[in-house]
C-alpha cells in the first residue's frame, strides 16, 4: 500500500511538471521555420530576404532587391519582436524616415499574419512555409502581392 501511494505521488509530481513546462512552451512562439536565407526571381530582378532568430522574443531579417544586373532597387530592415503580451512585425524601407509597425494576429506552426489598419499598404502581411518555400503575402482589401521564395 505505501508503495502504490509512493508511485501515485510521484506519478502527481511528474504530471504536474510537464504540465507546467508544456503551458510554459505554449507562451513561447516559435518562428524558427522562417529561418535562413529565401529568394525569388521575377520578370528582370531577384528579391533576397534573410531571417535570423536572435532571441526567444527578437527575430532580425532584411530583403533586398536587385534587378538583373545586380543593382541595388530596395533594401527593407525588418524584425519580430516581442513587446509586452503581444508580437510585432517592424518593416523599415530604405526610403521611408519611419518604421510602420504591424501586430500579430494569428500564429499557427508554419504562418503567422500581422495587421496594422492605419497603413495604406500592405494593411496585412502574412508569411506561411510550405515544403521548401517560404510565401510571402501583402494586401490591403483587394491588392495582393504574394512573394513565392526558395531557400537560397
Amino acid at each position: 500500500m505505501i508503495m502504490i501511494l509512493a508511485l501515485g505521488s510521484a506519478l502527481l509530481i511528474f504530471v504536474s511538471i510537464a504540465f507546467k513546462d508544456s503551458t510554459k512552451r505554449e507562451d513561447f512562439i516559435n518562428f524558427d521555420w522562417m529561418s535562413g536565407d529565401w529568394y525569388m526571381r521575377g520578370d528582370g530582378y531577384t528579391i533576397y530576404e534573410h531571417w535570423d532568430g536572435k532571441s526567444e522574443q527578437i527575430m532580425e531579417g532584411y530583403s533586398v532587391s536587385t534587378n538583373h544586373k545586380g543593382d541595388t532597387l530596395g533594401k527593407e530592415e525588418l524584425r519580430i519582436i516581442k513587446f509586452e503580451d503581444d508580437f510585432f512585425y517592424i518593416a523599415k524601407p530604405s526610403r521611408k524616415k519611419n518604421p510602420t509597425t504591424f501586430k500579430m494576429i494569428v500564429d499557427s506552426i508554419r504562418k503567422v499574419s500581422f495587421y496594422n489598419e492605419t497603413n495604406e499598404f500592405p494593411k496585412l502581411i502574412e508569411y506561411t512555409r510550405k515544403g521548401d518555400s517560404l510565401i510571402a503575402t501583402i494586401s490591403s482589401g483587394k491588392k495582393v502581392m504574394t512573394f513565392k521564395f526558395k531557400r537560397e
